[in-house]
């Protein structure tokens, strides 16, 4: 009577049940496994004992359907009912759809890696028509300064092609498994219960198991999700219209009477996770509260809000492209369209709109590994700068610093601005990313009294610093980096500006790798001028006085602040303004119709 019983009371069935349980259940978790790995530190293994924080019966719907902790404890629909099917039907044990089931499961992998580095370094969804630009652009430009031999790329290639056949290898073992005679009722029953379970979540949820935080995750309606994006995106950018956002920005009966110098520097991944994490907040508003007494000093005063940017963790270009357009880019196929477009035409950005009143507008780019002169042309033709300082115009030879590599921000700034005031008289618009604050955020340069030292370095010692983590605390990195940033921006204010400049400087994006998907895409913007009544303008929008917040939650977008700073300049500056120009707080929405988010 032993004999007879089933598992997991026979000794000799017990085996291959559980080594097919095993396999099915750790290729299962594989298809999870980027996703949660790459938010490992906002993540948790298990799920949260607060799922239950709102009753019972929604806990157990967060357990089994919907939970916002990414963690593996997931199935994959489509690999569970195809294995289902392999298991407990003779007649669909054939080679073809032994292959079938391997180049699915292959094509699930393939995807989840990827829908897990689009949100987990863009916080964006998956978007083929967005994220395929994208990697042309950048995949051949992240190959050039990883600066790898050629056996590099060969072994990288090589691994590839050995973790592709033991993958096939694992998926046939598996299939192999699911088809042993030894196999006990309960595992068949089992298996197949749970695969109509989830086919009933298919048919309930449908659209829902694209998302990330759904138990029941499906390969299918991910691609589909994915394309209906990728061909509404396509729409979009095709029916861009130019026309209605320069009658939106036709600021041309707006003239200034005062014209100050403006510096908008773009402080690469400073976001409000600052604000948001514990081990942050502390030494961050300490070293704010320092630095606002070392402007109050000189007489300098300054406004903060928070700035919900269109991109996260990644793609400053979107960023700052949005601010100066007063148009919500956050897309590379949108910004690609507009460069595109606008090499005839002219765009009528904040930049134009200062030099039709006369400003020099001037952009500084620092890194080292430049682009080709065609594409320079075509980002000035886009810009429609007066003048773009490059690398090769800031007369550096010194030690470079980080991802690009660069100059020590220090000496950039210190080094443009003095040579545009000696190239015009006109007022400036300054503009510029800085450079030394950009992941990995090691080694950071020293700040130093005088920045004209930061090039004395020996030729023999002036090679890049390595590109490659020298801690292993990233958190602690990025907290260095900002403090740098922040005492070098002030530094530089304190040494170049006067009673006649105005200086805003605002986040590109959140810092990719420690912060929290959860944190949202806002970071701070500083205003900062000796003229008080130039910042009480700001008041009515959510700015507060100094240089820290009082609420994490975003008042402005960069696609807003375009708006929002020619009414403030024409409320201050204007000759005589019978009514201050529109502020759009969404900058001008051109998706649908005719509407507008004026204000």
């Amino acid at each position: 009577m032993t004999r007879n019983r089933p598992w997991p009371f026979h000794p000799t069935s017990r085996l291959p049940n559980l080594r097919f349980w095993l396999g099915f259940l750790s290729l299962n978790t594989l298809l999870f496994l980027p996703m949660y790995w790459l938010n490992l530190a906002t993540m948790t293994f298990f799920p949260a004992p607060s799922i239950f924080a709102d009753g019972w019966s929604m806990g157990i719907a967060r357990l089994l359907l919907w939970r916002e902790n990414l963690d593996l404890f997931r199935l994959n629909v489509e690999f569970t009912l195809l294995l289902a099917l392999w298991m407990n039907a003779r007649c669909w044990q054939t080679r073809f759809f032994r292959w079938l089931i391997v180049g699915i499961y292959g094509l699930a992998l393939v995807y989840y890696l990827y829908e897990a580095i689009v949100r987990s370094i863009y916080h964006a969804d998956p978007v083929f028509y967005s994220q395929y630009y994208l990697a042309l652009d950048g995949l051949p430009f992240l190959a050039q300064h990883v600066q790898a031999s050629f056996w590099l790329y060969g072994m990288a290639g090589l691994g590839l092609v050995a973790v592709g056949i033991g993958l096939v290898t694992w998926v046939n073992w598996l299939l192999n498994r699911a088809s042993d005679p030894k196999l006990v009722r309960l595992t068949r029953v089992g298996l197949g219960l749970l695969a109509l379970l989830l086919l009933w979540s298919l048919v309930r949820y449908q659209i829902y198991t694209a998302d990330v935080e759904m138990v029941e995750s499906s390969l299918s309606f991910k691609l589909q999700k994915n394309i209906a994006d990728s061909r509404q995106l396509r729409h979009d950018i095709a029916s861009f219209d130019g026309e209605r956002v320069r009658r939106l920005y036709d600021y041309g009966r707006y003239p200034l009477q005062q014209k100050p110098d403006i510096y908008l520097i773009f402080v690469e991944s400073y976001g409000s996770a600052l604000y948001k994490w514990y081990d942050y907040r502390a030494p961050y508003t300490r070293l704010l509260a320092e630095l606002e007494a070392q402007l109050a000093e000189q007489g300098w005063h300054a406004t903060t809000a928070l700035s919900e940017s269109p991109t996260w963790g990644g793609g400053s270009w979107l960023a700052y492209t949005s601010f100066l357009f007063g148009l919500r880019i956050d897309s590379h196929p949108q910004y690609l369209a507009l460069l595109n477009k606008y090499q005839v035409e002219s765009y009528p950005d904040l930049g134009r709109y200062l030099q039709s009143q006369g400003y020099y507008y001037a952009w500084v780019s620092s890194i080292s590994e430049e682009l080709d002169d065609r594409m320079w042309y075509k980002y000035t033709r886009l810009m429609g700068v007066n003048q773009w300082l490059r690398y090769r115009d800031l007369n550096y030879h010194g030690r470079l610093y980080g991802w690009g590599p660069g100059p020590p921000d220090q000496y950039t700034l210190n080094y443009a601005n003095e040579l545009l005031h000696k190239a015009t008289q006109q007022p400036l618009f300054f503009v510029t990313i800085t450079q030394n604050s950009h992941f990995p955020w090691v080694p950071q340069p020293t700040l130093v009294d005088d920045w004209r030292s930061l090039n004395a370095t020996p030729a023999s010692q002036a090679e890049p610093e390595p590109l490659a983590d020298v801690t292993t605390n990233k958190r602690q990195d990025y907290l260095s980096a900002a403090e740098y940033q922040l005492r070098m921006l002030v530094d530089f204010i304190l040494h170049n500006g006067n009673a006649n400049s105005l200086f805003i400087l605002i986040g590109d994006h959140q810092p990719p790798q420690v912060a929290g998907r959860f944190d949202g895409s806002d970071t701070p913007m500083h205003v900062i001028s000796k003229d008080q009544s130039l910042l009480a303008g700001f008041a009515p929008y959510g700015f507060v006085p100094g240089l820290r917040v009082q609420t994490v939650k975003p008042v402005l977008h960069h696609e807003g602040n375009y708006s929002l700073i020619i009414r403030a300049l024409v409320e201050r500056y204007g000759v005589k303004p019978v009514a201050l120009p529109p502020y759009l707080p969404n900058g001008a929405v051109v998706d649908q119709g005719e509407k507008t988010a004026a204000r």
